[in-house]
């Protein structure tokens, strides 16, 4: 039986304990059995004890969504901003896959995959210099706004 418990968040589930369960090998027609990742929050019963291809199988973590809105087309519009999940593809092709990995989705459905630990730092140390950035393009903001005033209130 699969455990499901609210974050602190209260809004992203996370299962206290990794699951087992079983599926037909489309291919051989034999059982498997796979277990969940730690804090998978799928739910697989759609793909229980049915005949599948054992590559699409795969378990992630529930990232809570943040949005922001974008002008993408002369109107705003709330997007997904950097949801961040862990992925494992237990039978994939791609051998790194088998192992957890990191998804992140920069802006609604454009994601950068198959980010090992040094892979997420490096997105994480540039995110880092982009806010540092961001940071002193708003301090700069902010004398600008205050020049400009200025002058419009002398003019």
């Amino acid at each position: 039986m699969t455990v499901i418990e609210e974050t602190t968040a209260g809004t992203v589930p996370q299962a206290t304990q990794p699951r087992t369960w079983s599926f037909i090998n489309r291919r051989t027609s034999e059982p498997m059995a796979v277990t969940c990742m730690t804090g998978c929050t799928i739910d697989h019963t759609q793909e229980m004890g049915r005949a599948i291809f054992p590559e699409d199988i795969w378990c992630w973590t529930l990232a809570e969504d943040m949005t922001l809105p974008v002008n993408a087309d002369g109107k705003p519009e709330e997007f997904r901003i950097l949801s961040t999940v862990i992925k494992v593809e237990p039978w994939s092709p791609k051998i790194a896959d088998r192992l957890p990995f990191a998804v992140i989705e920069l802006v609604d459905d454009h994601f950068v995959d198959g980010l090992d630990p040094d892979g997420l730092e490096t997105v994480i140390r540039t995110l880092a210099e982009r806010l540092d950035q961001m940071r002193a393009m708003q301090r700069r903001l902010v004398e600008v706004r205050a020049q400009y005033m200025r002058r419009a209130r002398t003019a």
